[in-house]
């Protein structure tokens, strides 16, 4: 029998998360045997074999970070090289703390009254969520009509509107939709294809018609993305590249 680390609460079923060190925990009912527990966990042995093997895979694929002039970051999937400047005194307020994405150049220009590791970093993680506020709502509005369209005709019904729109620093999701209607997204997405903001895009939209990851579930993101296995597989293999690790 693998060992795991049992926590258990007032939830209805069980479920298993899968650490980045490797740890196994289990999400067990107050009142469900152990032998029960047992038996899950044994019963998912190729599955949490094949994800830590992921998770190992990503660990590997992770860049580490100097926040320096020359260092690499990507943007909706294309590399841009770090441009560090220290902002000459008497600047406008406005210049200072600025970033300016140089598409032709491929650069990202940070200007910093005190252009140390911590100030970039955070400079540019602002930068970032600023880009993921505005993106995903659109990308959510671009594809709403398609996914609640495939639902009618799946009889599914009406999936009902999109309550809220909140970017988050996620360490170990990508996005996650909520019973209250609110779409989740982790904001280093931006720093993915779009093709691949998409699919997580669409796959919380259609978390709107099913909460779960039923069959019926990967129909409807299958009916709006035929190719959504190879963009989630692209996740798989390359997210450690929107990691944020430093050295």
């Amino acid at each position: 029998m693998r060992e795991y680390q049992l926590s258990r609460s007032k939830r209805k079923s069980l479920s298993i998360v899968i650490k980045k060190d490797g740890t196994i925990q289990v999400k067990a009912p107050d009142w469900l045997p152990e032998c029960q527990i047992d038996q899950f966990v044994q019963k998912k042995a190729g599955w949490i074999e094949e994800k830590r093997s992921e998770l190992s895979a990503l660990e590997q694929k992770k860049i580490l970070h100097t926040f320096q002039k020359g260092d690499h970051f990507f943007f909706l999937g294309e590399d841009y090289q770090l441009q560090v400047q220290k902002a000459i005194p008497g600047l406008q307020a406005e210049a200072a703390g600025g970033i300016i994405l140089d598409q032709k150049e491929k650069t990202l220009s940070v200007t910093l009254g005190s252009p140390k590791h911590a100030e970039v970093k955070g400079q540019m993680e602002q930068w970032y969520i600023r880009q993921a506020r505005k993106i995903f709502p659109e990308r959510v509005g671009a594809y709403y009509p398609a996914v609640a369209q495939a639902a009618r005709k799946a009889a599914i019904g009406e999936i009902g509107s999109v309550n809220r729109i909140v970017i988050r620093n996620q360490k170990t999701r990508w996005g996650s939709c909520s019973s209250k209607r609110n779409l989740n997204f982790n904001w280093r997405l931006v720093m993915a294809p779009q093709e691949i903001l998409d699919y997580i895009v669409v796959h919380e939209l259609c978390h709107l018609a099913y909460l779960d990851h039923s069959r019926q579930f990967w129909q409807l993101v299958e009916v709006i993305l035929p190719d959504y296995m190879q963009r989630r597989n692209w996740l798989r293999v390359n997210g450690g590249l929107l990691e944020w690790e430093t050295e």
